[in-house]
């Protein structure tokens, strides 16, 4: 019964993605270019394959980690950048890109942390893990710069712009989304270990089975 409510969980997480890429990538150019789309992608394949997989595969949690972190990036770089607006603003007015972006913004991400604390929690990563996962926005970041001339706005995220900011400017926000990454990632991994129930010293156990030993006769 818990594996089937999973499954329609991670069922329901996967619909939930697949709807907002819809949504969005129908209503802006050139989609694959940001960063919410592709974390969006990686949390749809991921959540997708456990569904497939099933038991046969063990959970990983560096993998699972690195997607849960890229969308709590995506979730709050969003949230700050439009001032601490209420994230039901998105859906002033409908349409598909408003729908899009509260899906792929802050529903998926949402549940994704949800299913990282509530779920898997045998499998743990690595404490060191945060420093690997900086692999894939480090590659982002490369690719934005690269493929600036061929973007929609040029550069999709103005503190990546080069020509208005400058080089130093920009490695210098650049080092600290970074540290950003690092600091969310160490917080994802605490509150796993935090909500994570551990055996108890009054925990009750079976007491060990010992045989009787025969008395002799007098």
């Amino acid at each position: 019964m818990r594996e089937g409510r999973l499954t329609a969980w991670r069922l329901l997480l996967v619909a939930a993605t697949v709807t907002g890429l819809v949504c969005l990538t129908s209503s802006i150019g050139r989609p694959w270019a940001y960063f919410t789309v592709q974390s969006n992608v990686m949390l749809a394949l991921y959540y997708g394959w456990r569904v497939a997989a099933g038991r046969r595969r063990p959970a990983s949690a560096a993998v699972k980690g690195a997607v849960t972190l890229y969308l709590l990036v995506t979730c709050l770089v969003n949230y700050v950048s439009r001032d601490l607006e209420n994230p039901l603003a998105l859906l002033d007015g409908g349409g598909a890109r408003g729908w899009g972006n509260f899906l792929l913004h802050y529903v998926t991400p949402l549940m994704a942390v949800t299913d990282w604390i509530a779920f898997d929690r045998g499998s743990r990563a690595r404490w060191a893990a945060p420093f690997a996962w900086l692999g894939y926005p480090l590659l982002y970041g490369a690719f934005v710069l690269l493929a600036a001339p061929n973007l929609p706005r040029r550069y999709v995220y103005p503190f990546l712009n080069v020509e208005r900011l400058g080089w130093p400017t920009v490695a210098s926000v650049a080092a600290g989304v970074l540290a950003a990454f690092v600091v969310l990632g160490y917080a994802l991994l605490g509150l796993r270990r935090l909500t994570t129930p551990k055996a108890g010293v009054g925990d009750a156990r079976p007491a060990p089975h010992v045989p009787e030993v025969p008395r002799p006769r007098a």
